[in-house]
């Protein structure tokens, strides 16, 4: 019978990232969007899942900034920042990963540490903890809370013009593939005992897929327009891109600009992050300088080493067949660019 089950729920895990990968936009139900984000599905090997909570503080001098992550995948441990992780599933929705965050408060960079809790995800609820801080999302969407003892306490609700907040997306060439579903907001409330203003982003994958060196990148400016990209590459420096994507949220004119599987440059040059890219009819250039880094190095059933960079845009242009778009139009911005490779 504990065969059988795990079966169906693997089959359940393929029909969810097929269902996700169907819709690809924002055409994304609340119920379907609850369901992902409050559910823990059956993984077979190769299997990963995680919940991804990024916020940017826009309402002070200096960028603040806030990542946490709970993770798992198939196996029985792995080793995390040179930690051994112990995975166990001890009832349906409680299981121990691994949680870590960190926190730029503007100043430095407060790591929250890396930590092998227990999970348990309760009706519209997620609980664990994180260096002995218990840590708390509650909610649904459009409406969240997120606690982390009394170093963070949030209340996340859409109050701007996001054009799109919220989307279902994914990838599924079997028996590899990857969904997810993304939460945008604003965000009031306290953080390491200050006010903390911005926008949140949520995020839950779940994957079927072997690591992989990739791109990823999104930076919110001051009149809230946002500007997204993603690629995938051949290997840890390679300038080879493929599945490549960068979206333009423009609030201003109320237009989304999708750039066509782009051409992209990526380089860096000292502390900076050139990204540029092109289509048939459209081009952008940004060029970012890193405020903060934060490495996670993952070993175990696969490896890979992940960089995260705090972001803000020193450089921005967008030409369109009608129009040209600068960093003077939309403001100075943060946001977070990601590193990845085996």
């Amino acid at each position: 019978m504990v065969y059988i089950n795990k079966i169906r729920g693997i089959s359940e895990t393929y029909r969810l990232i097929r269902k996700l990968s169907s819709i690809n936009g924002s055409d994304v139900s609340k119920t379907l969007l609850d369901r992902v984000m409050y559910n823990v599905e059956t993984l077979p090997p190769l299997g990963k899942e995680y919940w991804w909570f990024l916020f940017f503080g826009q309402d002070g001098e200096k960028p603040v900034q806030i990542m946490l992550l709970i993770f798992r995948k198939y196996g029985k441990k792995m080793w995390f920042n040179n930690k051994e992780m112990v995975f166990r599933e001890f009832e349906k929705n409680k299981f121990q990963a691994v949680t870590a965050g960190w926190v730029y408060d503007g100043e430095e960079l407060r790591d929250l540490g890396d930590t092998n809790a227990i999970v348990e995800i309760q009706e519209k609820k997620i609980v664990s903890e994180i260096s002995g801080q218990k840590m708390r999302l509650s909610g649904s969407f459009p409406n969240y809370e997120l606690n982390v003892g009394d170093l963070i306490n949030l209340e996340l609700e859409t109050k701007g013009n996001y054009l799109e907040d919220k989307d279902a997306c994914g990838v599924f060439l079997p028996p590899f593939g990857v969904g997810w579903v993304d939460v945008f907001s604003d965000v009031d409330g306290i953080v390491l005992g200050k006010k903390f203003k911005g926008t949140a982003h949520l995020q839950k994958v779940v994957g079927l897929t072997i690591f992989g060196p990739f791109h990823w990148g999104r930076i919110v400016f001051q009149n809230g327009s946002s500007i997204s990209f993603f690629c995938l590459k051949a290997g840890k420096s390679s300038k080879t891109y493929f599945h490549t994507s960068a979206t333009f949220h423009d609030v201003e004119n109320n237009k989304i600009i999708r750039f066509g599987n782009p051409e992209l440059k990526i380089s860096k040059r000292g502390n900076n992050w050139i990204i540029e890219g092109n289509d048939y009819d459209k081009t952008f250039r940004i060029v970012l300088e890193a405020y903060a880094i934060k490495h996670y190095d993952m070993r175990g059933g696969g490896s890979q080493t992940y960089i995260e960079y705090g972001v803000t845009p020193k450089e921005f242009n967008l030409k369109t067949k009608d129009r040209m778009i600068t960093l003077e139009d939309v403001g100075e911005g943060v946001g977070t660019f990601e590193d990845a490779y085996r």
